[in-house]
């Protein structure tokens, strides 16, 4: 699989780089400083801060996790994330990963929806008016 120098892969769209950053609670308070006059809070976080709830997914085989600790450059993941411990805002995402670069695939489900994949259920999937649900498992 190839990434144009735009960021772009003719299959999936548009990837970019994630980088992650252990930091201390001065370094945390400082940049905050530094950066409330330019950024906006999150608009969804209560006090600024919000609980994110996570389901992630693999095969029998626990392939996702083995490609992750072989390092694998090529794999996908899928989780369902709820914030704030409600059901009312429930995200399906697959997110891509390619080497040093990721893409992400997200799209809400209704709860409904939530407890047929629980239940192993994914065809309605396949068959899902928003695009993003309807090739999330290609």
């Amino acid at each position: 699989m190839k990434i144009c120098e735009d960021g772009r892969n003719k299959y999936y769209g548009t990837f970019r780089n994630e980088w992650k950053y252990y930091i201390s609670l001065w370094e945390c308070q400082a940049l905050r400083e530094r950066f409330s006059n330019m950024m906006e809070l999150d608009p969804h976080a209560q006090n600024g801060i919000y609980m994110i709830r996570s389901l992630y997914f693999d095969d029998y085989w626990n392939s996702a996790y083995n490609e992750k600790m072989a390092g694998v450059d090529f794999r996908k993941k899928y989780r369902i994330r709820i914030y704030n411990c409600q059901d009312s805002h429930i995200k399906l995402e697959r997110k891509i990963k390619l080497s040093n670069y990721i893409h992400k695939d997200s799209a809400s489900i209704t709860r409904q929806e939530f407890d047929w994949i629980t239940e192993g259920r994914y065809d309605f999937l396949l068959r899902h008016k928003k695009p993003a649900l309807s090739g999330i498992l290609l």
